[in-house]
C-alpha cells in the first residue's frame, strides 16, 4: 500500500468498538466512522459522519470496513467498491451466493481487495493444532459445537428483517471449518436445522462425510455456552476451546489427550482480528486478492448446504 492505511467504519457495531478501533488505536491506523445510531463523539476518530453516503463519497480512507446488520452488507459494498474502497465485510458477506459472486466481479474490475471477516482462525491456537496435527491430511475427524443462550427477543440475532438467525450468524465458522481442516469435496451429509416460532434457524446440526473423514458440529441459539473445537488424529484429539471467539488479552491452554494421558500447551495471547488485518494489508500492497476472493466463495456455497 503506498499510501497509510486509513479506514472508514461503516457502521458503530459492538465488535466495532470491542476489537477493530481498539486496534486501530494501538498500531496507529487512522480511522473514521459513519454512524447513523451513535450521535456523541467517538474517541481518537478522524472523521465522523452520520450519513453513509456522504462518508463513502467524502472520506479519504481506502479501505471500508462494513459493519452493519446483515441485510445491508450487500448493498453498502457494492457501493463502496463502486467508489473505488478496498473493501471488509463482517461475515456473512451476503445472504445468497450470486450476490457474493457479484461483489467479487466487481472487485476484480476494479482491482480492489474485498473480503468476508470471519478471523478466528487466525489466532495463533489454530496454528498451532495444525502443526501438532502436522497437516490436515492426517485428520480423521472435527467436532465443533459453538452453543450461545437465546439472544434476546429483540435482538438483530433474531430478526427476519435484518437477515439474523444461526445460519447466518454461526454458518460462517461451520463453514470455516469445511475450508480450514478438510477442504475437500464432501460425499455424504446429513443436515438438521431447527427453527423458531418464527421460522428462524435457531440450531444447526452438521453430520458429513469426506474421504476416510467426518465433520459433526452443532451450531445453537439457545442453551448452555460451548465454544469448542476437538480434532481427531491417530488416536489422539486436540480440543480448542474458545475457539471461534478467543479473546486477545488472556492465554488460551490446548488441551492434548492421548490413551489416558492428557498434556496442556500453553498458548500465549494473540489477537486473531490484528493479525487477519495484517493480512489484509499485506495483500493491498502486494496487489494480491485471490486468496480472499475464493474463501468467500468457498464458504459460501458451503452456506448453501446448510439453507
Amino acid at each position: 500500500m503506498k499510501t497509510q492505511p486509513h479506514v472508514l467504519l461503516i457502521g458503530y457495531s459492538n465488535i466495532s468498538r470491542k476489537r477493530f478501533i481498539n486496534y486501530f488505536i494501538k498500531k496507529k491506523i487512522r480511522f473514521s466512522i459513519a454512524t447513523r445510531s451513535y450521535k456523541g463523539k467517538i474517541d481518537k476518530v478522524f472523521n465522523q459522519y452520520n450519513n453513509y453516503n456522504i462518508a463513502l463519497k467524502n472520506s479519504k480512507a481506502n479501505i471500508a470496513y462494513i459493519s452493519l446488520p446483515n441485510s445491508l452488507h450487500f448493498v453498502w459494498a457494492k457501493k463502496a467498491l463502486e467508489l473505488g474502497y478496498h473493501v471488509i465485510v463482517d461475515k456473512p458477506i451476503c445472504k445468497q451466493y450470486l450476490d457474493s459472486f457479484k461483489l467479487i466481479n466487481l472487485a476484480k474490475k476494479k482491482n480492489r481487495l474485498i473480503s468476508e471477516a470471519t478471523f478466528f482462525n487466525y489466532h495463533r491456537q489454530i496454528k498451532k493444532a495444525l502443526k501438532i496435527v502436522q497437516g490436515k491430511k492426517n485428520i480423521s475427524k472435527v467436532y465443533a459445537n459453538f452453543t450461545i443462550p437465546l439472544p434476546p427477543k429483540n435482538s438483530i440475532l433474531l430478526s427476519r428483517r435484518l437477515q439474523g438467525g444461526v445460519i447466518m450468524d454461526m454458518g460462517p465458522y461451520g463453514a470455516a471449518i469445511h475450508r480450514i481442516f478438510f477442504n475437500t469435496n464432501i460425499l455424504k451429509k446429513k443436515i438438521l436445522i431447527k427453527h423458531n416460532k418464527k421460522k428462524l434457524p435457531i440450531e444447526i446440526n452438521l453430520n458429513l462425510s469426506y474421504k476416510n473423514k467426518i465433520y459433526k458440529g452443532k451450531f445453537r441459539f439457545g442453551g448452555k455456552y460451548k465454544n469448542q473445537i476437538i480434532i481427531f488424529f491417530s488416536n489422539t484429539k486436540i480440543i480448542i476451546n474458545r475457539a471461534f471467539s478467543p479473546p486477545e488479552s488472556e492465554n488460551l491452554v490446548l488441551e492434548l489427550h492421548k490413551n489416558l494421558l492428557t498434556k496442556k500447551i500453553l498458548i500465549k495471547k494473540d489477537n486473531c482480528f490484528g493479525n487477519y488485518f495484517d493480512k489484509i494489508l499485506s495483500s493491498i500492497k502486494k496487489k494480491n486478492f485471490s486468496k480472499f476472493y475464493r474463501e468467500i466463495l468457498v464458504d459460501q456455497e458451503f452456506r448453501n448446504l446448510i439453507k
